[in-house]
């Protein structure tokens, strides 16, 4: 008999095609950093096949962040803390091997570009990597011009880095991995920065570079809507575990393991699920297909209304706050103008989102009701006050700014000093320190972090830290530059929700930039749309979206639930005439 079962085992060796061996395992993985006694990663166990394209999502601080660091190298080798189990690639444990190794094989692309981009030129940027590695320069010169080929930007060899936009910035990030030939491509939140046009530009490329290269993908972002219908795979991770690993036509049937979290569901997916349907759509084409009926056009129409009531629900105070009279300005040492004779004004009580493309003007506007530029001409009145006559600390506790890079507000050595600092330094009496402290910690669930050092928290957490301390001093007026970054869905709209309440409780006004069409729609009350730094539009947000042309003329994109009722109705009116 064990001849016979010798045989058969031989057998059918031979007729069934040989398992490719995983291009990534990961084993038994725990990883806790320097100074924690709670581990980040705890006990993971997965393996993903060679061209796989994976969502990785969960809430802020889950690990997602550590577990890509842990798949490039960077984790153990540039960073410290205990680490156990094993990841290896190829088969190989990446904490057996130099980084110089594995990054040939794995590119990390992370939210930020500015902190993966150190040179002034595109092409000695994509040569750096290359460089060190000693590649000969005819086949660099070669893989430059295949990178810029593979991210859409060919002609931009001798373009100074400086001259990009956000997107385009990001877009040669990953020039710079796509030119080291890698097999697997991790993204850390790559589309944070981006507005919605730049953001498809760069999933489509990502798409391709998985179908075209056979390139492994795995993308870690809370923005789920958009790229669910890329991947053919959906990690689930909450406190440093992945709870759960299905295939992407099973992971959304349930929607509630990501309520429970926090974390977004796709948009069309929750329309569905809302409207009684089984199946779970994720592209608009599939859910104009599934809800052709009278029913969810109702439904969809009923969400443009609340939209609607949403902008026209509360009323402006009577005095003015800000005026901006044709508001210009140039930066140094450039020809262009990057605002252009802008003209609004802003009354107390107020939340005002503004909204435009990468490169508009934005944070540039953000910036001149800071004190921190100055206008090359035209005119800024703050309460009353010229802002040419002012500086940035005769603003303190009057107007507080909270930037899209968290970072640049953080220094303290624990959350709970970082909170405390402002009202300490506006010599406020201690209890009124304290009692302002634990208000602020629970308001922005940050009452397990306090002992924390903000740089060793996640980049949402750190995001969180910044505005708490900045909403401390209890400003009149409060600025916000990109408030989704980093951010799940849960924490977002809980912060969103907070501050505009209570702001408007005591009358004071919320300025916040965004890309995000969802969250002006639910708590802004005006809208100022920017394009190439002219002001286009001041109105309602219902307005403002109404017009697909001037919504696609700043790339941006009205959220799915408009584009499907839209696509319902035109579909709808075609079967009525025929």
């Amino acid at each position: 008999m064990g001849l016979i079962v010798q045989f058969q085992s031989r057998f059918q060796a031979l007729i069934s095609p040989a398992k490719t061996p995983p291009c990534i395992e990961i084993e038994k993985l725990h990883f806790t950093y320097p100074g924690r006694n709670v581990p980040t990663l705890r006990g993971l166990d997965v393996k993903v096949q060679r061209g796989e394209f994976i969502l990785l999502t969960g809430p802020t601080g889950c690990g997602k962040s550590t577990l890509m660091r842990t798949l490039n190298g960077l984790i153990p080798h540039a960073s410290g803390g205990r680490r156990s189990g094993s990841v290896r690639i190829h088969g190989v444990d990446v904490a057996t091997q130099p980084v110089a190794v594995t990054c040939q094989q794995v590119g990390l692309l992370f939210q930020n570009p500015d902190e993966q981009l150190f040179c002034m030129a595109v092409e000695d940027e994509i040569a750096f990597g290359l460089e060190n590695l000693g590649v000969p320069p005819t086949e660099i010169n070669r893989r430059i011009d295949a990178a810029l080929v593979q991210v859409g930007l060919t002609g931009f060899r001798h373009r100074s880095i400086a001259s990009l936009s956000g997107g385009q910035k990001q877009r040669i990030a990953l020039a710079c991995l796509c030119a080291m030939t890698p097999q697997i491509l991790l993204l850390d939140e790559p589309t944070s920065h981006l507005d919605p046009q730049a953001t498809l530009d760069l999933l489509e490329i990502i798409r391709h570079l998985n179908q075209a290269f056979d390139i492994t993908v795995i993308i870690a972002a809370h923005r789920v809507t958009e790229i669910a219908p890329l991947c053919n795979r959906v990690w689930l991770m909450n406190d440093g575990e992945l709870i759960s690993d299905l295939p992407i036509e099973h992971a959304f049937r349930s929607l509630e393991p990501y309520r429970q979290l926090g974390v977004q569901v796709p948009e069309l997916a929750q329309i569905a699920e809302d409207s009684g349907y089984a199946e779970r759509p994720l592209t608009l084409e599939h859910a104009v297909r599934l809800f052709s009926n009278d029913r969810i056009i109702e439904f969809t129409n009923g969400a443009l209304k609340r939209y609607a009531s949403r902008s026209t629900q509360h009323e402006p105070a009577n005095n003015l706050l800000i005026d901006v009279r044709n508001l210009t300005h140039r930066y140094p040492r450039t020809s262009v103008d990057v605002l252009k004779g802008i003209s609004f004004q802003i009354r107390r009580g107020e939340v005002v989102a503004i909204m435009g493309a990468n490169g508009s003007g934005k944070t540039t506007l953000l910036l001149h009701l800071t004190a921190l530029l100055r206008p090359s001409a035209g005119q800024i009145v703050i309460h009353g006050r010229d802002m040419k006559r002012l500086k940035p600390h005769h603003l303190a506790g009057q107007v507080g700014t909270v930037f899209q890079n968290p970072d640049l507000l953080l220094q303290a050595a624990t959350v709970s000093d970082e909170v405390a600092f402002g009202p300490k330094n506006l010599k406020l009496p201690r209890q009124e320190i304290q009692h302002r402290l634990e208000q602020i910690l629970s308001i922005f669930d940050l009452n397990g972090l306090k002992s924390e050092a903000p740089y060793a928290l996640s980049r949402g957490q750190r995001q969180r830290t910044a505005v708490a301390a900045t909403f401390s001093l209890y400003p009149d007026l409060l600025l916000l530059d990109e408030p989704t970054t980093g951010q799940d869905h849960d924490h977002l709209q809980r912060l969103m929700r907070m501050l505009c309440h209570a702001m408007k409780e005591h009358h004071k006004t919320v300025i916040f930039c965004t890309h995000d069409a969802r969250l002006t729609l639910e708590y802004a009350d005006r809208v100022l749309l920017l394009h190439g730094g002219e002001l286009i539009f001041d109105g309602t947000p219902d307005a403002a979206f109404a017009d697909p042309e001037r919504i696609k003329r700043v790339s941006l994109l009205p959220p799915l639930t408009m584009q499907l009722a839209w696509a319902l109705s035109e579909e709808s009116g075609k079967g009525n005439n025929e």
